[in-house]
């Protein structure tokens, strides 16, 4: 199950939302983090960082737009989306898998 952390308003929560709908994705959950950084506790404490979005599939953490579009392209998208693929970074942000250190 997919649980997206974010900002109902926040443009790039708004791309990930969009990418989940992309890949037929049609059950998830949605998270929305206090606006206030320094609140945002359960964030933190999965990524070390307060930014969103932040997505967990499982035990598989990532954060950054860019790279959680890519993850669920790459994961969920089928080969219709490998021109997308491609075209998004592996560099930003962040992915963790949980129970693992760092």
């Amino acid at each position: 199950m997919l649980t997206l952390h974010q900002l109902e308003r926040c443009p790039w929560c708004a791309a990930v939302r969009q990418a989940i709908l992309n890949v037929g994705i049609e059950s998830y959950t949605i998270v929305n983090v206090p606006h206030e950084r320094e609140k945002r506790t359960t964030v933190v404490d999965l990524t070390g960082q307060p930014r969103v979005p932040v997505l967990v599939d499982g035990d598989t953490v990532l954060w950054d737009s860019r790279r959680i579009v890519r993850y669920l392209y790459a994961t969920y998208g089928g080969s219709e989306r490998a021109r997308s693929i491609a075209e998004l970074p592996d560099d930003v942000g962040g992915q963790r898998t949980l129970g693992a250190s760092g």
